[in-house]
């Protein structure tokens, strides 16, 4: 696996202390990659070779909608994030919004890395110009924590493959955008040789080091976390019988009357001898009898589904299943809505002030002066609630990044 030589050393970027080690690595964060690809099946193979399991077909080359898979592979909780194709949106501004919503809903609260994944013999104008895309709805701060990962199935040695990208233009431009960072992704090699995805993933925790082990966020994320953090918790609300009904259910077989009453319905004599008669005669049925059905052996059977562990454990996945089902139609949910809310109100503050100060500018000249003058001044209060939203924008996109986590 190549690595980009003009790249700082990894001797710099590693970080001996386990404080500064990301939080996926030591403890039960999530490893959240976002994933955007140009065309092709590259995007979706990338996607198998991180999750380390064949979640997407090797026929597969696009998808209708941003798509979410988790897994626990290389050592950590994983994830992945993919968008389809972006080549496909080029000409729908509308569409493209519904794609880039969802995805943010799905990565929330933010990626620790964001990827654009792209053939190696696709290489062309046209990928810089989707990556304007993305800058332009996440803002040119992602760009800190984006790699470009040229996939291929070359045999050729990695050497010559460096060169062949390094005397392409368009990638060279692609490049520097991301900061020089970029990764050259044998996908052959990847199916059978998980080594070359440990090599990515290892490339891609130096990147999250270097900026500071914090995911990526602005005020977009931060709108959407809040949004569906506050959609959860009404949904759980609406579950709460639920779950109460779900308690004493398993509260009712975990106790010593569920133990004792299983204990006469399937473990008497007369029971246990029926059910064994049925599958074994002669030595098979006396052999079971001794080696599954002793005193000993059945109190340790039951003793193990029966206590309060057992029980806790069994509620534990209940809301926990509950939790991941609320927050996936939360997320849905939000996106459908993301970013309209907030620019309303502020459309419609300076809409309103700028009203108000127009029609007091004009009361000088009368009546008709006041209507004029909130007529203009409603226009005017509109172009600068634009231009306020956007820098508004813009602080709170630097602020996210010196405070994300």
């Amino acid at each position: 696996m190549a690595s980009n030589e003009r790249s700082q050393p990894k001797s710099r970027w590693r970080r001996k202390s386990s404080m500064e080690e990301p939080p996926y690595l030591s403890g039960d964060a999530e490893f959240r990659v976002l994933l955007f690809g140009r065309s092709g099946h590259s995007q979706f193979s990338l996607a198998n070779s991180i999750l380390g399991t064949d979640v997407f077909s090797d026929e597969l080359c696009n998808i209708t909608e941003s798509q979410r898979h988790r897994s626990e592979a290389f050592e950590r909780k994983l994830a992945v994030v993919n968008t389809p194709n972006l080549s496909e949106y080029e000409a729908s501004q509308k569409e493209l919004r519904r794609v880039f919503k969802l995805s943010v809903c799905m990565s929330s609260p933010g990626p620790y890395v964001v990827l654009f994944a792209f053939d190696l013999n696709n290489i062309s104008p046209s990928a810089a110009s989707i990556l304007e895309l993305v800058t332009k709805h996440f803002g040119d701060s992602i760009l800190n924590h984006m790699m470009v990962v040229v996939c291929h199935e070359e045999e050729k040695e990695d050497s010559a493959l460096e060169e062949k990208v390094q005397t392409n233009r368009d990638f060279r431009e692609l490049i520097e955008k991301c900061g020089r960072r970029y990764h050259l992704f044998n996908e052959r090699k990847a199916q059978r040789d998980e080594k070359v995805s440990r090599q990515l993933l290892e490339k891609m925790d130096d990147m999250v080091r270097e900026n500071g082990c914090r995911f990526y966020s602005n005020h977009q994320y931060q709108e959407a976390e809040e949004r569906i953090q506050k959609e959860e918790r009404f949904m759980m609300k609406g579950r709460k019988k639920e779950m109460l009904t779900k308690r004493k259910e398993l509260e009712s077989r975990y106790t010593g009357e569920g133990l004792e009453k299983e204990l006469e319905s399937r473990y008497t004599g007369e029971g246990l001898e029926k059910e064994l008669e049925s599958r074994y005669t002669g030595e098979g049925l006396e052999k079971e009898l001794e080696s599954r059905y002793t005193g000993e052996g059945l109190e340790k059977e039951l003793e193990s589904r029966y206590t309060g562990e057992g029980l806790e454990k069994e509620l534990l996945q209940f809301e926990t299943g509950i939790r991941v089902e609320n927050r996936a139609k939360a997320e849905r949910k939000i996106s459908e809505v993301l970013g309209f809310t907030l620019t309303a109100v502020d459309y419609a503050a300076a809409v309103g002030k700028g009203a108000a100060l127009g029609a007091l500018c004009g009361a000088v000249v009368g009546i008709e002066g006041m209507v004029v003058g909130a007529a203009v001044g409603a226009v005017v209060g509109g172009g600068i609630g634009g231009a306020v939203s956007a820098a508004w924008g813009y602080l709170t996109n630097t602020a996210a990044q010196m405070n994300r986590r």
